[in-house]
């Protein structure tokens, strides 16, 4: 009965100061002090007032709502205006994106994360052990060109022009990685088609290889740039599935206003993400094709995993030292 109470408590709560919470918004998104009128100050003043009553009450009543951690912000990104704090460069801000806020989407968006790696393996596991079975299925999944003619000895022989293969490669992974944004809002059903492909294609290859002894250096050639590039269509693939998930679970809020958010969260997401497609390509271009040796291609790979793991860990280990964060 209490967390029905809570819940009762919490949607009225929302409801009653959504306007308040969207106009101060507007205003920190549109003004600043020095090009105001009387009036919009005292209304700035006003809003900052009545919003701080806000967080004190909902820190009391929904200390773990995401409502809360919301209202903070709004608080002290108005607070820092009221009282003259410098404000943050736009340089400043995407430097503090790229550091903090997307390692932080992504432990917040993990479970999308997860599921979208999960999808894509679905797919790889699929056409791997389909192929497995039975050689000829490889057909169903490759260009007929391409599954009768799989040779491990010819695997990064091909003739690069690197800058034009980088560019190509990083502009095809954008693309996939925004049709599995987009496809979001069609109930994410592109999105997941999206992942389980590509994880097909990959299950395909990885199997065709393995028959023919080429294992070794067919995943030299993929994880150099593939261990970056893959993580980037997970948070890509994340971006469509809570989109997708906010139409059907809005929470305390209306379904419109859930989307709306959701959409911002979503955008933020796939902004982190161009960096990393842009140095998956850049490898792709320069180290795939290179005649390095496969070890050394292995170790590019390791030292990829290692520092995304410590990139995007950092959230993680913060919540299991609260006291040091």
């Amino acid at each position: 009965m209490s967390l029905t109470n809570t819940s009762n408590r919490l949607s009225q709560f929302i409801k009653e100061n959504q306007e308040t919470w969207s106009r101060l918004q507007e205003f920190l998104g549109q003004k600043s002090l020095r090009n105001c009128t009387k009036g919009e100050i005292d209304e700035f003043g006003r809003m900052y007032r009545q919003i701080s009553a806000h967080l004190a009450y909902a820190k009391t009543c929904f200390p773990s709502h995401e409502i809360t951690a919301e209202l903070r912000q709004l608080v002290m990104r108005a607070h820092n205006i009221l009282y003259g704090a410098p404000e943050t460069t736009y340089g400043k801000k995407v430097w503090l994106f790229y550091r903090d806020g997307f390692p932080k989407l992504f432990y917040e968006r993990r479970f999308f994360v997860l599921t979208a790696a999960l999808l894509l393996f679905a797919g790889f596991l699929f056409a791997f052990v389909a192929i497995c079975l039975n050689h000829d299925a490889a057909a169903f999944f490759l260009p007929s060109d391409l599954a009768g003619n799989i040779d491990p000895q010819n695997i990064g022989k091909n003739d690069w022009n690197d800058a034009i293969v980088s560019s190509q490669i990083m502009i095809n992974n954008i693309q996939v990685a925004f049709t599995c944004f987009a496809m979001g809002i069609f109930l994410a059903i592109g999105t997941i088609w999206s992942l389980f492909m590509n994880g097909l294609l990959l299950g395909a290859l990885s199997a065709l290889y393995s028959q023919a002894g080429g294992d070794y250096p067919f995943w030299a050639f993929i994880l150099p740039h593939g261990v970056i590039e893959l993580t980037a269509i997970f948070i890509s693939g994340a971006a469509g599935l809570s989109l997708a998930y906010r139409l059907f679970v809005p929470g305390d809020f209306t379904r419109k206003h859930a989307l709306i958010r959701e959409g911002l969260v979503t955008i933020k997401l796939m902004a982190g993400v161009i960096p990393m497609f842009i140095i998956a390509g850049i490898i792709e271009g320069y180290v795939t094709p290179a005649h390095w040796p496969h070890w050394a291609k292995y170790a590019v790979a390791i030292f990829n995993l290692l520092w995304l793991s410590l990139y995007f860990g950092r959230p993680f280990f913060a919540q299991q030292n609260p006291d040091e964060s």
